[in-house]
């Protein structure tokens, strides 16, 4: 969990330290008229992707053990997640290496769906005289990272391929150097030496993995630190997503006794908001050294509106806890509206369970997380609305629309919009106290004929969500609705109907189909036709837990028997999604 932001006096510009004077405050609640208007641009495919598993929840499977609380947030689709490795409890005073704690996280979240990142982190016994301090012999430290590899690999494939190196190593007290220079060559040493061993290692395996770092804690050492990790020959290789950490304020606006108001407006602060913040850490990335720089990932594996374990005005309060997260979500989204290349691929809420963190816990005066009783708080709903196929369905991936006004604002209504294979969908988030009546939304260039629309409204009355249909009323290029927005609410218009022209049609040929490990085989998947719009996306699945995107025509070693299902899927300009499977026998 990251402890503050720190910024180099040449980029005081860009997410200063969070202090400031709110001049906005929030009205009394009176009818409000306000239009959203949405263009969807026929669903092209040309937009921004959302990618699939965006939404997630840190220490599923390890902080929070309950299997019957986990199988609930999977089935929520909250099914993304963050969890440690620790070396120095693997390999204990030089004992031989023990992997239950590792055995038992993977068990639970293999048995739910859950998806999740590794963090490898800490210094064995043998190699350093604390668990922070950086291993006196890096090389043995990155064998043990593969020796994990290895393990997983063998015991759970497919399970966990994102792995980041170390926590927060920017902060001293989470790297144990007190210089800063001497602390970010350390860790530079200490990723070079694990990833190119684990990524060798999977290799071997035959499994795909991900490498990723560097876990930043303080978004001000961007330029130092992510710049070091991606243009430097030993790391930049290996850098398969980049990830950080990002926290609205601490325990000064708490002891100022912090207000909604306050929150929302550092929030969307243009200087240092959540949106601000994406914006200016992502150029680093797209200028580095490491393959596909352009598409590199970015993964926040920890965000929340506090870094403190306290109470504060809004993280489990039953109106603002779901309110605050709905507008993260939506901010996170926006970012391409906003000059970013690409939303997060990853943004994970910290945490699952814990001493005022968390996503579940016990509903008391005190709203402290009490794990005696494990129930939704309010902000599991926002995750809900957003992530299950049974609402929004955003967490099966899609596209944003091609425009939404107002997007993300620092007062009044904020929206998104976005389109997954099953439903065209805006969100309207109301941080104010005022009420929007007859709301009216405009929904242009849909791409589907026959439109229904639903309407499911969050808010402090409705702590569940709650759903009702709407009419469409046809205009000009689209088709409008009208919905009330009450106070503090995030209201949702999903529109679904026919996709407008026939989907792709699948081909995949498989040779051959069988014989004796290891057994290479031939994927073609090139005869695949397009239907009424050009094919965008092509993903072949080999059924061993490693994948390959847009390359028609592959080869894959298979080194281990079993029977192994390969699928190919298919998307095209409409988002129309289309499958095709085979399977084979390896002896």
């Amino acid at each position: 969990m990251s402890i503050q932001l720190l910024f180099p006096s040449a980029i005081k510009h860009a997410c200063l330290s969070f202090v400031l004077t709110v001049t906005w405050l929030l009205c009394v609640s009176v009818a409000q008229s306000q239009t959203v208007s949405v263009d969807f641009g026929y669903r092209s495919g040309a937009t921004p992707v959302v990618p699939s598993g965006i939404l997630g929840v840190g220490g599923v499977g390890s902080t929070l053990s309950d299997q019957t609380a986990i199988n609930r947030l999977a089935a929520a689709g909250i099914n993304e997640t963050r969890f440690w490795i620790d070396l120095s409890q693997i390999y204990h005073k030089g004992k031989k290496p023990y992997f239950g704690a590792v055995d038992r996280t993977l068990g639970k979240l293999k048995s739910a769906g859950v998806h999740p990142i590794a963090v490898i982190h800490r210094t064995p016994s043998p190699y350093g005289y604390d668990w922070c301090k950086p291993p006196s012999d890096v090389k043995k430290w990155g064998q043990h990272a593969a020796e994990v590899v290895a393990h997983v690999d063998q015991k759970f494939p497919g399970v966990l391929q994102d792995y980041e190196i170390w926590n927060e190593p920017d902060l001293p007290t989470s790297l144990c150097v007190a210089d800063d220079t001497a602390r970010l060559t350390a860790y530079v040493s200490m990723f070079a030496s694990a990833a190119s061993a684990m990524h060798e290692q999977a290799q071997a395996d035959g499994q795909s993995i991900r490498t990723g770092g560097p876990v930043l804690a303080q978004v001000g050492m961007a330029p130092i630190w992510i710049t070091e990790l991606v243009t430097n020959e030993l790391t930049a290789p290996y850098v398969d997503f980049v990830s950080f950490h990002l926290y609205m304020t601490g325990q000064k606006e708490i002891d100022n006794q912090m207000t909604w108001s306050e929150l929302y407006s550092i929030t969307q602060s243009p200087r240092h908001g959540l949106v601000a913040c994406y914006k200016y850490i992502e150029p680093f990335v797209r200028a580095g050294h490491q393959p596909n720089a352009a598409s590199t990932p970015l993964y926040i594996t920890e965000f929340n509106d506090n870094t403190q374990y306290g109470l504060d005005c809004c993280r489990n309060d039953g109106t603002f806890g779901s309110l605050w997260n709905s507008v993260a979500i939506t901010d996170f989204l926006n970012v391409v509206y906003q000059g970013a290349t690409a939303v997060p691929s990853r943004f994970l809420y910290f945490n699952v369970s814990g001493n005022y963190f968390c996503i579940m816990g016990e509903w008391n005066s005190k709203m402290d997380c009490k794990p005696s009783v494990m129930e939704p708080y309010p902000q599991f709903y926002a995750y809900q609305l957003f992530a299950s196929s049974d609402y929004l369905d955003l967490q099966a991936g899609g596209h944003m629309a091609v425009s939404v006004s107002p997007s993300s604002t620092t007062k009044g209504l904020g929206a998104t919009a976005f389109y997954t294979s099953t439903a065209d969908t805006v969100v309207v988030v109301n941080p104010t106290a005022n009420t929007y009546d007859a709301l009216n939304i405009t929904l242009k260039n849909l791409g589907l004929t026959s439109p229904k629309g639903t309407v499911f409204l969050l808010d402090g009355s409705h702590v569940k969500i709650s759903s009702e249909d709407v009419a469409l009323k046809g205009i000009s290029g689209g088709y409008s609705a009208t919905v009330d927005v009450p106070p503090y609410s995030t209201v949702a218009l999903s529109v679904k109907g026919t996709q407008e022209g026939d989907p792709p049609k699948p081909v995949l040929t498989v040779t051959p189909l069988s014989g004796t490990h290891p057994l290479t085989v031939d994927i073609d998947a090139s005869q695949s036709e397009r239907g009424a719009s050009y094919i965008i996306g092509r993903t072949i699945d080999f059924g061993d837990g490693t994948w390959l995107n847009w390359t028609p025509t592959t080869s894959h070693t298979y080194n281990k028997p079993g029977n192994y299902t390969i699928r190919l899927l298919l998307m095209d300009q409409l988002g129309q999604l289309v499958s095709t499977s085979t399977v084979l026998t390896v002896h």
